[in-house]
């Protein structure tokens, strides 16, 4: 229970910064120049997935195991194994971005400075997958509340504090040097904390043949990041690259309020995890756990709706002129946002049962019937149709997991 209670307060802080931040750039910059700024986030996430792929889930899988089986050196042999796979494949995007430039700035970006917004999501999403790897590794050793203020709020506080100190309120340029300031100062922030919590070891005999075997389980691995970018990411990227950024600043300002309860994934993720491993450990079904969670968080979910509408409209009349449909957004989103929360222990305990025949069937499942819906959907209805098409993918994907756990565990959830 202590456990819970400071996963969610850690949470409440993270969700406190993000909607400061959120409100802060509605009125200091507008929904026109906060859509770049938050496209330029999408495009530094969707960058961090293709670097990581399944990354997180080995990362998560492998510290939990060692935890678990309190073998410190294999802990700190595997922080020292992804720091130098992540940075080292990292440069190598980074540097291949840099020379194709020229072609690819205007084409991701082609509203206003395409190469500022370019340069920013290039340098920033290295240490954006640093801060997000090393949450799973301390996701994996119990270090919960830690993990979920580092997702959820050091880079809002930082982008903050920093808008605080630079900008004059013109227009979106200090806000994304101050999202890449953030993902470096936060990355940091990580690294410290890894190596206070599990410490670091870097190896060089064999380590060639070990981060080639990372990356060969990150590849297995690759279809929880997939499914996850497919129903979170795609939205806000597609909708970037096919409206305007007006659109995507109103769908981001709903997107990120109802985040806040979709990253409560994060925590149940968190807490879910030695739980889980301890069960596989023992041998033990892990289905009455299961039944039991999903149980608590549709009674909640179900409160979160009523809460929901009776506040959104209020919420949203603070955030500044040109945000007031995104109440209706957010409304629509919040079903989505709630049945990928639902949803998070059970993909958890695949992800530790190393089940990836049931995770790359359902990401081909969300790739296949998700990603063309939601295209059409931004296509006639824009930022109400990438809602829309967040909603039916989280819910379709969702569902087919459903499916695919239930007949491979011979039971009923």
């Amino acid at each position: 229970m202590k456990t819970l209670v400071n996963a969610i307060l850690s949470k409440a802080g993270g969700a406190l910064f993000t909607l400061a931040l959120v409100a802060y750039l509605g009125h200091a910059i507008g929904p026109e120049a906060s859509g770049y700024f938050y496209f330029t986030l999408a495009v530094a996430v969707m960058l961090s997935q293709l670097l990581r792929l399944g990354m997180d889930g080995v990362v998560l899988r492998l510290s939990s195991r060692y935890h678990q089986a309190g073998d410190a050196d294999a802990l700190r042999k595997l922080a020292g194994d992804v720091l130098v796979y992540l940075i080292g494949c990292g440069a190598l995007m980074v540097a291949a971005g840099l020379a194709l430039e020229g072609y690819a700035a205007p084409l991701v970006f082609p509203g206003e400075s395409p190469h500022l917004l370019y340069k920013t999501a290039l340098y920033s999403f290295l240490p954006f997958t640093l801060v997000w790897t090393g949450a799973a590794l301390l996701k994996g050793i119990g270090k919960t509340s830690l993990s979920v203020f580092i997702e959820a709020g050091s880079v809002p506080l930082i982008v903050l504090l920093w808008m605080q100190l630079y900008t004059d309120g013109g227009g979106y340029g200090e806000a994304v040097s101050g999202l890449l300031w953030a993902n470096v100062f936060a990355a940091l922030w990580t690294l410290a904390l890894v190596f206070r919590h599990a410490g670091c070891s870097i190896a060089l005999t064999g380590l060639y043949a070990r981060c080639r075997e990372l990356l060969t389980e990150s590849v297995r691995g690759v279809w929880v990041a997939i499914s996850n970018t497919l129903i979170v990411w795609s939205p806000l990227f597609f909708l970037g690259m096919l409206a305007t950024p007006v659109d995507v600043g109103v769908y981001n300002a709903a997107f990120r309020v109802t985040m806040v309860i979709g990253a409560f994934s994060a925590v149940f993720r968190g807490i879910a995890t030695p739980l889980l491993a301890g069960l596989l450990q023992r041998k033990e079904s892990p289905v009455p756990f299961l039944k039991r969670s999903m149980a608590h968080i549709m009674a909640a979910g179900l409160l979160v709706l009523v809460a929901g509408e009776l506040t959104f409209d209020w919420l949203f009349a603070h955030f500044g002129a040109g945000f007031t449909a995104a109440s209706a957004l957010a409304m629509l989103m919040l079903v989505g946002m709630l049945a990928n929360v639902l949803f998070v222990i059970m993909e958890t305990q695949l992800i530790l049962a190393d089940r990836n025949d049931l995770l790359r069937a359902n990401a081909l499942f969300t790739l296949f019937v998700g990603l063309p819906l939601t295209l059409v959907l931004i296509l006639y209805f824009q930022a109400y149709g990438a809602a829309l098409g967040f909603v039916l993918t989280n819910v379709l994907s969702r569902s087919n997991m459903l499916y695919l756990f239930n007949r491979s565990y011979a039971c009923r959830i």
